[in-house]
């Protein structure tokens, strides 16, 4: 049996090496991370080695079948085989080729689980700590796996049990994710900036767009006025006209293209202009397709995406997807909150990489939203309850 051990940055560099020399047979006796001996280790990151053995008389007969299995697999190559090991058809040697896939992802993600327990183990408990604290907020694991590496990179040995030095670099890592937090714009210099706000149903673009509003015009002392296409429901236009009624703005109810063209030359010298559009399913090609017309017809300064927090991450990535094809500038995160928690926003913005306008948290006009900085979102993120 042949046994070595290999160094390299990262797990994944660490089995591509042991599979490059000693071949797919290979077993991996243990893994482990490791430091540089010497005064250069205190500062640099530590490495991981391997440990892996083949037992070259297993690898021989391992690889002959393996030949000889693919060999009858050949395209019209047919042999005799007894009747206990025949293989009929190329369909069910098709079907054999995807189970021994599947089995090998199995085998690859069980190996890589493994991996995550051992390098998670091998860390200081405080930082196991915020690891799982992470997870319970719903943030994606690999996403988790990256910030305790950099926290336990930039911690220094004499603060391995140092709770609040600790709980400040992850809080450092965790503003890394969310550091572009980008309001809206408004050029001074112009008048009529148009902003849109569009999203799937529910998610309160309405509600939303009276809380700009109402800043904008009461603490910014902008000249603001509404539009709003949703008149699919009545409630909704209604509500918008209230808002705007008791802010002393204007507002204009567009039933098509034409209209929304002739409301917003009406307004071109009001400092901004609003855009209210109704909820669209983002799998509903002809709802997409009419809203894509009304965005050409008004070509706003800005697009904002407006997001549901109580939407699952995978749901909210998906939702993203389907609306990009209109040039998404912003997200605004909504109903915060009506969350459990809060891994969902870092989830998506880590996927999407587009900036944060602004969160909302209830329903009252015009104070619950808010401009967040990076340090507020990483408290969020950390946990409701992350104080120590």
């Amino acid at each position: 049996m042949k046994i070595k051990k290999f160094l390299a940055k990262d797990y994944q560099t660490a089995l591509k090496m042991a599979k490059a020399e000693m071949g797919p047979d290979a077993i991996i006796l243990h893994t482990e991370k490791v430091k540089k001996k010497g005064i250069f280790g205190l500062f640099s990151p530590p490495q991981v080695e391997i440990t892996v053995a083949v037992d070259e008389t297993i690898k021989v007969r391992t690889d002959k079948k393996r030949d000889n299995f693919a060999a009858s697999y050949e395209p019209g190559k047919r042999e005799s085989v007894s009747a206990g090991n025949q293989i009929k058809s190329p369909e069910e040697r098709e079907s054999l080729f995807r189970e021994l896939n599947t089995m090998k992802s199995m085998m690859e993600e069980i190996r890589n689980k493994m991996y995550e327990v051992e390098l998670v183990r091998g860390m200081p408990e405080e930082i196991q700590r915020f690891f799982r604290m992470l997870l319970e907020n719903n943030i994606d694991k690999d996403i988790a796996l990256n910030i305790i590496n950099k926290v336990e990179n930039r911690l220094p040995p004499d603060k391995l049990h140092d709770k609040m030095w600790i709980r400040d670099l992850v809080l450092d890592a965790l503003e890394e994710y969310v550091k572009e937090i980008r309001p809206i714009e408004i050029d001074v210099c112009r008048k009529g900036t148009v902003v849109m706000l569009i999203g799937p149903t529910g998610v309160g673009k309405t509600t939303t767009i009276a809380k700009l509003a109402a800043n904008l015009t009461f603490m910014d002392k902008k000249e603001v006025a509404l539009i709003t296409l949703d008149t699919y429901r009545v409630a909704a236009a209604e509500q918008l006209r209230t808002f705007a009624e008791i802010i002393g703005i204007p507002i204009s109810v567009v039933f098509d293209q034409v209209e929304l063209k002739e409301a917003i030359e009406k307004y071109r010298e009001k400092d901004v202009v609003f855009i209210d559009t109704a909820g669209r399913s983002p799998y509903n090609d002809e709802q997409m397709a009419e809203l894509k017309e009304y965005i050409e017809v008004a070509a706003p300064d800005e697009i904002i995406l407006v997001l549901s927090v109580t939407t699952q991450s995978s749901e909210l990535v998906n939702i993203y997807n389907r609306f990009s094809l209109f040039n998404i500038d912003k997200i605004i995160f909504t109903k915060v909150d009506e969350a459990r928690s809060y891994g969902q926003i870092l989830n998506t913005i880590y996927e999407i990489k587009k900036p944060i306008a602004y969160i909302t948290n209830g329903q009252n006009v015009p104070d619950d939203i808010k401009v967040p900085d990076p340090l507020y979102l990483a408290k969020m993120l950390l946990g409701k309850d992350e104080a120590l």
